[in-house]
């Protein structure tokens, strides 16, 4: 069996440390967005979304409840859609008397930048229940299409095959 000298990289001890003390953090505290910035949440994380995408729009979604739908502000600027609004607090009891208070008060924000190709002109909101739904229509030109394969290379309304040379004139010229 040879030896190898493998040379020490202190670099390469950091980033195995922090490796593990990502793990660590995201297992007994869960992910924390609000440190890791991925470039893609532009705000804090204290109003929950679900994004998904159709053929025609994308479709965001934010549960809301207890809030008017007179009170969300939602905007489009430069590509980022923010939703904000605020949570009202009614106090039914003393703050002595609570026993587990576990409901959040206070506004909210949450901004995320939308693709290039939505059309934020055309855009519809929705709101049912405390859930609120955006609907944001894509560009036409960024529409999904279907295009048909024919056999053998030959478009329709063609009757010879593409990439073949066509006679020109009589037969044994």
């Amino acid at each position: 069996m040879p030896n190898t000298l493998t040379r020490w990289d202190p670099f390469n001890e950091l980033t195995s440390m922090r490796n593990m003390m990502d793990r660590l953090f995201e297992s007994s505290v869960g992910r924390l967005p609000a440190l890791r910035n991925t470039g893609e949440d532009l705000g804090t994380s204290a109003l929950g979304l679900d994004v998904y995408e159709t053929n025609d729009c994308y479709v965001v979604k934010a549960s809301v409840p207890g809030v008017d739908p007179k009170d969300v502000d939602i905007s489009v600027e430069d590509d980022i859609l923010t939703i904000k609004g605020q949570f009202e607090q009614k106090d039914e009891a003393k703050e002595d008397n609570y026993l587990r208070r576990e409901l959040r008060y206070g506004s909210f924000q949450r901004s995320l930048r939308l693709p290039p190709t939505v059309d934020a002109e055309t855009a519809r909101a929705e709101f049912e229940n405390g859930i609120l739904k955006l609907s944001l229509p894509k560009k036409p030109e960024a529409r999904a299409r279907s295009i048909k394969i024919t056999p053998h290379g030959v478009l329709e309304g063609e009757s010879e095959p593409m990439n073949q040379p066509q006679h020109q004139g009589k037969q044994g010229e």
